[in-house]
């Protein structure tokens, strides 16, 4: 059976909120639903953090199939400058804060990804990581961009989904659609 073929018979389920990933779904043109995995992401933590996005997406995937029944998509991302972690910015103080931090400097963008089918024994999870190098970044280049992006949405406030993220970064290494939240 080929990939597309299975989907097609099985009720998929996406166990995101994201906008960013319903539109990659939606880029497979394949019927899903959304029904967000509510849980506090804060407490899952691992020293290793691919590990750490993987439990994370594993854990959203988890409880979702536990409710429903078909197919279940879930991911995490997050940003990593060394071994900070840059999560969603609580405010716009600190969505600056982040960008200047991340100005001329190579970031970490993993995201955990876990697909399970319990019908078909289908448990797969695993956490892509791409390599991001920021272009430098005035001031001003900052405030336009805090204010006319939803910054507060993604973790270390910007997104390669928004075009004005994409404009940010100076080179990228690995999954385009990983770093905007799921790999397709």
């Amino acid at each position: 059976l080929s990939f597309r073929s299975t989907m097609q018979k099985d009720r998929i389920i996406l166990a995101s909120s994201s906008a960013v990933r319903k539109s990659l779904l939606s880029a497979l043109h394949l019927p899903f639903e959304v029904i967000p995995a509510e849980i506090d992401e804060k407490l899952i933590r691992d020293d290793d953090l691919k590990q750490r996005a993987e439990k994370i997406a594993r854990a959203k995937a988890e409880k979702i199939v536990y409710e429903h029944e078909g197919i279940v998509i879930a991911g995490d991302t997050f940003v990593a400058l060394g071994k900070t972690v840059l999560e969603k910015p609580v405010d716009l103080d600190d969505a600056r804060n982040m960008l200047r931090m991340q100005s001329g400097k190579q970031i970490d963008v993993l995201t955990g990804f876990c697909y399970i089918h319990r019908n078909r024994n289908i448990d797969f999870s695993t956490t892509v990581v791409i390599n991001v190098t920021i272009r430098e970044l005035s001031d001003a280049e900052i405030e336009t961009y805090i204010l006319s992006a939803p910054v507060l949405t993604w973790s270390a406030a910007f997104s390669p989904a928004h075009l004005s993220g994409m404009a940010l970064i100076a080179t990228l290494h690995g999954s385009l659609t990983g770093f905007a939240g799921m790999p397709v």
